[in-house]
């Protein structure tokens, strides 16, 4: 299992952003105070990553909910319907997200699920976390990692939430719920590549390559795909969704008997860095951090009181 100190180093979880460890006596859901809670599952098997995406920070806030309070799966749920516009070549909607899901509060967590309206855009979801005991493994970090703060409900252990979703009408005719409709797929981890390419990552370790992927059919090597200047990469990717090429999409709906490697490729002379093109896409922490700065191991000692293995200390 991961370790603490590993975990920062591996998703680059800066330490001016003071990430400790619990106490025994601590538990998720009391905020200590200037710190929000993160779970290592966010990272490790549903995607998320800091700095976060300014769509998961929008969605937060459509619902008035806090990232501390999110499950797992209905996080997974929020960043993979966000890697799916992307893929396709589409501006992420909260309109067409909260037509496929709805807000439910399983105490103590809130969640996505899917909603009732005949479709989903999801084809099969994970029923549980990999780990039975991810509830334990959080951590502290400072609150202005997420910039602008957050609402905390309160709620009742069997309390409801209502949450009727937006009126058919607004949505049925809607471009990109007619394309995510169409095209239902897994939601998986997805390769820090992929994530790199469609704007939902800045985790990237060497800036001296940009990640790329070949396509094999049967075997047979077919297309690369790679970042290059913004505008180039987001018209061929346009244009291979329209053509019915393949395009990043494919990483959460392969064709059949299609494969996807990691074949990265040498960064050209004056070519854009690659953890600058998609920078907007980010709400980047109210620190001075570089956070497209190329990531560097944290240093030793950096800090955390506690034993760092999650396997040799229980937490509640």
């Amino acid at each position: 299992m991961i370790s603490f100190n590993n975990l920062l180093q591996e998703y680059d979880i800066k330490p001016d952003w003071h990430p400790v460890l619990p106490s025994e006596k601590d538990t998720a859901f009391h905020l200590k105070q200037g710190k929000i809670t993160l779970f290592s599952d966010f990272f490790k098997f549903f995607n998320f990553r800091l700095p976060i995406t300014k769509f998961c920070k929008s969605v937060l806030d459509e619902y008035q909910i806090h990232i501390s309070h999110v499950h797992s799966l209905g996080l997974a749920k929020l960043h993979h319907f966000e890697f799916s516009c992307l893929g396709l070549g589409h501006i992420p909607e909260i309109l067409v997200f909260s037509a496929f899901f709805v807000l439910v509060w399983k105490s103590p967590f809130f969640t996505f699920d899917r909603r009732d309206i005949g479709v989903s855009c999801l084809r099969s979801v994970p029923s549980s976390s990999r780990d039975k005991d991810w509830k334990k493994k959080f951590f502290y970090i400072d609150a202005g990692v997420i910039p602008g703060g957050m609402h905390w409900r309160e709620m009742a252990p069997k309390e409801k939430f209502k949450d009727d979703g937006p009126p058919a009408d607004g949505y049925i005719e809607n471009a990109l719920f007619k394309r995510l409709s169409q095209h239902p797929s897994k939601c998986q981890v997805i390769p820090e590549g992929a994530l790199m390419l469609a704007g939902t990552s800045l985790l990237w370790r060497d800036s001296r390559f940009y990640p790329s992927f070949h396509r094999f059919d049967n075997g047979k090597c077919q297309i690369a795909v790679s970042k290059s200047a913004s505008d180039v990469y987001f018209d061929m990717l346009i244009s291979w969704v329209k053509t019915g090429d393949w395009s990043l999409f494919d990483f959460v709906d392969p064709p059949c008997n299609a494969t996807l490697r990691s074949a990265d490729r040498v960064v050209v002379e004056q070519e854009a860095s690659v953890l600058k093109i998609h920078i907007e896409n980010f709400l980047l922490p109210a620190f001075t951090v570089d956070c497209s700065a190329q990531l560097v191991s944290p240093p030793p000692n950096s800090g955390i009181p506690y034993k760092d293995n999650w396997e040799e200390k229980r937490y509640h």
